[in-house]
């Protein structure tokens, strides 16, 4: 019997070691333009070149740094960043790699590095008021805790910093060649078909998608290289950072968010009595940028005031 079982088990993982070399590629047709946006700009930190978009005067003494979530990218903050110029103020809106038009690859530093080593290219010597969206609630904490003085706010929308601490403990699995392989190609499978990426934007939106923004979201998913890279840095843990819980705190969530719901900022709540009281947007779900642009860019500027001068802070 017990023979039997491990001929069963050499067959199985031969099985998984030889079925994904031979499962057919996913159609990933997409390529990352010259331009992607007018406001587009791009630079290479550590050899890993990083699209970002950016307003505003570049003599500023602050930087607004906007982070997209999973799955996001530039584009998620197109609304923002016309609020944001139209107000005054210096702000950029990064492609976290291997996301939107930054290179498909998962070396060089881990987000938070790449994104001070930016933002100070950018601004150098500026302060830094961060807003991070879902999982880039983490990377804009990452950077508070890094350098804690040149940050003026953080603020929080629909995320903790808590959504990145933990890789879980079969993460490993990933860095196996026949696993590694199996799971991109049921993730580029998933997000590359256009259905099913208007599924999933309607479930984070609460409504269907505009046209605008089933290709703003799709299209950045469809370049090759997307899926390995991305696999290879959801693998690796984000151990805990402190200082971020010091600094002046804000978080706004959408009311009706099913991806994330209210009872994650009710903990944070928790953790910071007394420092932290959420604002929840009416109607909103997991992607108030995109559903409520008005209300949230409302949110924002009242948070990132004093209102800057004309021309500039």
């Amino acid at each position: 019997m017990f023979k039997k079982i491990l001929i069963g088990l050499v067959v199985l993982i031969a099985l998984a070691a030889i079925i994904p070399f031979l499962l057919p590629e996913p159609n990933l047709g997409g390529r990352i333009p010259e331009q992607p946006f007018t406001d587009s700009r791009f630079t290479e930190i550590e050899g890993v070149r990083v699209h970002w978009r950016e307003r505003g005067s570049q003599d500023s003494e602050r930087l607004v740094v906007l982070l997209h979530g999973f799955g996001g990218s530039a584009f998620s903050w197109r609304h923002s960043l016309d609020a944001l110029e139209q107000a005054g103020y210096h702000v950029i809106a990064p492609d976290l790699p291997p996301f939107g038009y930054s290179e498909r690859t998962a070396r060089g530093p881990e987000w938070a590095s790449l994104m001070r080593r930016l933002a100070e290219q950018v601004a150098p010597g500026a302060r830094w008021t961060l807003v991070g969206h879902s999982m880039g609630v983490g990377v804009a904490a990452d950077m508070a805790s890094a350098e804690p003085d040149r940050i003026d706010r953080l603020i929080m929308v629909d995320g903790t910093p808590a959504l990145r601490r933990e890789s879980g403990p079969m993460a490993w699995l990933i860095t196996l060649p026949p696993v590694g392989l199996a799971a991109e190609y049921w993730a580029s499978k998933k997000l590359v078909d256009e259905s099913s990426i208007n599924e999933l934007l309607e479930s984070a939106l609460g409504r269907a998608p505009t046209a605008e923004e089933l290709a703003g979201y799709h299209y950045p998913l469809t370049i090759p290289g997307t899926y390995s890279a991305l696999l290879r840095r959801m693998a690796e843990r984000q151990p805990e950072t402190e200082g971020w819980e010091q600094l002046p705190i804000d978080v706004i969530w959408g009311e009706r968010d099913e991806w994330l719901p209210r009872r994650l900022a009710d903990r944070l709540v928790q953790r910071l009595p007394g420092r932290i009281e959420p604002v929840y947007i009416e109607g909103a779900g997991h992607n108030p940028m995109d559903t409520h642009p008005e209300e949230l860019n409302e949110l924002l500027l009242e948070r990132i005031q004093p209102t800057p001068a004309p021309g500039g802070l």
